[in-house]
């Protein structure tokens, strides 16, 4: 590839983590001192938050103002993550149309946020786990997708669904894993770079606690 043009996008309800903070600029810094591929000629970077309570809304928004541009990649992350600052180079390095990272969720005993592709159990990353498993959804806490992944869906991407088994609406990621069943695309875990970010809530909810 000899372009990479991403855009960092944030739906944010206006209280961005002092981890998220601090780890973008450090993302940012790296990001800016190394190439994204060896022979990658061109590569630049845009940070994209947008403010309020309505984060379908807001992620769906955001996605079509970065489609009006030149992106490559858009990369998601939520407002109470941390991460090293190599996590996208692990992410890019796999040159998939979509990836993301396994996190515990943000509540004690809950396990983690990637879904296995039967829909069926919650997938762990462990200290064995390595490369990439093909998944339902990884969520979008840290995630890096292909442009050309919402060219070729339909909107809304992000429908917010309701579940009659358990009473509880839906998360917008559900939603967009909805949307591929119809398509070729495959979403992807990395467990590689899932070792390299983390939940922040009452405490850091990282991979291995």
């Amino acid at each position: 590839m000899s372009e990479f043009r991403l855009k960092i996008l944030t739906p944010t309800t206006g209280i961005c983590k002092a981890a998220y903070t601090f780890s973008l600029a450090n993302l940012v810094m790296y990001y800016m001192q190394n190439r994204i591929y060896p022979d990658c000629e061109s590569q630049w970077l845009g940070v994209n938050p947008i403010m309020g309570s309505g984060i379908s809304a807001n992620r769906e928004r955001l996605v079509a103002e970065a489609l009006e541009t030149d992106v490559t990649h858009i990369l998601f992350i939520d407002e109470d993550m941390g991460f090293h600052p190599n996590a996208l180079h692990i992410l890019a390095d796999k040159k998939l149309s979509l990836v993301g990272c396994n996190y515990k969720m943000r509540k004690k005993g809950k396990g983690f946020t990637a879904l296995s592709i039967n829909k069926k159990n919650r997938i762990v990353t462990t200290k064995k786990s390595k490369g990439i498993e093909a998944c339902y959804y990884t969520g979008f806490g840290f995630c890096l997708i292909k442009r050309e992944v919402f060219e070729k869906t339909k909107r809304p991407w992000f429908l917010i669904g309701y579940n009659t088994k358990t009473n509880s609406y839906t998360t917008e990621d559900c939603g967009f894993a909805r949307q591929l069943e119809d398509t070729d695309f495959t979403w992807y875990v990395d467990h590689d770079a899932s070792k390299l970010v983390w939940h922040v809530g009452d405490y850091d909810y990282k991979w291995d606690e």
